[in-house]
């Protein structure tokens, strides 16, 4: 099976090995869930999945042009007066085939305005997960009537994705077009790259998605195990 797919995939020779590699460790987290008598993906889906983790990773490496102030800003920094904050992450548990995502809204202030942890079925790509994270955030947003809302994310393929289209051909294609859609029935929306120190709740909140508790919100809250993070971004 992963020699013909190797051979159908279109990536220059250089990086058959790579598809190799995660084709083969696919595999192998497959294996385990069977022998666990757990929910497995088919062996078609793993082939289609390790060729968009392949691409979307060699995207990833493409050099991306980063303003002097992103480059600059290390911390979380709250939003101009009367706009909000949202930001948003995931979190990827491949030996359970599960994924969580993770939003925290604030205002000027730095106060919690909502926050929310969402557990799922593992897409079949990281970036997948990033988009869905930032589709939810923007519907969390306008749930809790927010009109003018920056949203912040350390993703920088979602970035690029809303910014020129560049997913229209990835499996999450369709998941950028409803981002886009959403966002533009608000006042005042935009989509910034900021590096992952800035995320660090957003990040903790997507690691907490459990099975079980399935969605989770908590509005002008959030879990007490995150109130030194916060703390520590407006300090």
């Amino acid at each position: 099976m992963w020699c013909g797919a190797v051979w159908r995939l279109k990536v220059v020779d250089e990086h058959r090995a790579e598809y190799f590699i995660i084709m083969a460790w696919m595999l192998w987290n497959r294996r385990n869930l069977v022998r666990l008598n757990r929910p497995a993906q088919t062996l078609e889906y793993i082939t289609r999945a390790a060729g968009n983790f392949l691409q979307d990773f060699l995207k990833a490496q493409e050099p991306v042009q980063v303003t002097r102030q992103a480059a600059t800003v290390h911390h979380w920094c709250p939003p101009p007066h009367a706009r909000f904050k949202a930001n948003f992450d995931g979190a990827v548990f491949q030996s359970s085939n599960e994924a969580g995502i993770g939003v925290v809204i604030r205002d000027h202030r730095g106060e919690i305005i909502g926050s929310l942890s969402l557990h799922m079925p593992l897409p079949p790509t990281v970036a997948e997960v990033e988009a869905l994270a930032c589709c939810r955030a923007v519907l969390f947003a306008k749930e809790l009537c927010l009109h003018e809302v920056l949203f912040e994310v350390d993703s920088q393929i979602v970035i690029n994705a809303l910014a020129d289209g560049r997913a229209e051909q990835s499996t999450y294609g369709h998941i950028i077009v409803d981002i886009l859609y959403e966002a533009a029935q608000l006042s005042f929306s935009e989509f910034v790259y900021f590096n992952c120190n800035c995320n660090r709740v957003a990040d903790a909140m997507a690691k907490k998605a459990k099975p079980g508790l399935e969605f989770q919100v908590w509005l002008e809250d959030i879990p007490e195990e995150f109130v030194p993070l916060v703390l520590a971004d407006i300090s």
